[in-house]
């Protein structure tokens, strides 16, 4: 069983419908509703990552249902200003879905892997983030502060044949990239050595490794082209 977060936006609804081709997938969103997919393997869940008491009842609803979860966190808010005017309930907010509603579905999924003795946690970061650009001080933080949370994840129950991994995303044309003006967009790409985006298929296939793969644990993949 896959469990995808952030399912409404553009790289998430993209992974969704390749991910199906690989197993179950229970398709996490929030406010946005996301474009509906006919098919028997895809279950939609409105869960608010913010909201402990949520994400326990949702775990109760389908705890019968979970067995080999495969757990990936695409969900992701972006509030960009600089670092002097930035406003503190714009810095909760990126924080608790990016960092803290990540943890808490993983936390309390965690019990279940235990119990099988097999999952995959697997967490989507950016390599904007790690660039440091101007305006994203909440973004960056929140997204690069998912490699330690992995890093911790990968030594504590790998004894479990639990293993989590963070994959290192650059541009794809979707998701944040489409709303960047042309001039940023053409900058992007000049730093791809291809002089192209990346495709969905990539990730997914990433993804699918990672799921096969119970000695790659900490590890980051980056995905960008080879900027």
């Amino acid at each position: 069983m896959i469990i995808l977060t952030g399912i409404s936006g553009g790289i998430g609804s993209l992974l969704m419908r390749r991910l199906l081709e690989i197993d179950n997938v229970i398709g996490i969103y929030n406010k946005n509703i996301p474009e509906k997919i006919e098919s028997e393997r895809l279950t939609y869940e409105s869960v608010d990552l913010k909201d402990k008491d949520k994400i326990i009842s949702f775990i109760s609803k389908y705890e019968k249902e979970l067995s080999r979860i495969t757990l990936i966190h695409c969900a992701a808010v972006k509030k960009d200003n600089l670092a002097v005017n930035y406003d503190l309930d714009d810095w909760d907010d990126v924080f608790d879905v990016n960092l803290k509603g990540n943890f808490i579905l993983t936390k309390y999924l965690l019990n279940e892997m235990i119990s099988e003795g097999w999952g995959r946690i697997i967490h989507l970061s950016s390599k904007g983030a790690e660039n440091g650009d101007p305006g994203t001080i909440a973004y960056s933080a929140s997204k690069t502060a998912l490699f330690g949370m992995s890093k911790v994840l990968s030594k504590e129950y790998a004894r479990f044949n639990i293993t989590s991994n963070l994959i290192s995303l650059g541009a794809f044309n979707t998701g944040l990239y489409s709303s960047l003006d042309k001039k940023v967009k053409d900058e992007i790409i000049s730093k791809v050595p291809s002089k192209k985006l990346g495709g969905a298929y990539n990730i997914t296939n990433a993804i699918k490794f990672l799921i096969e793969s119970d000695y790659v644990n900490g590890s980051v993949i980056t995905i960008d082209g080879g900027v």
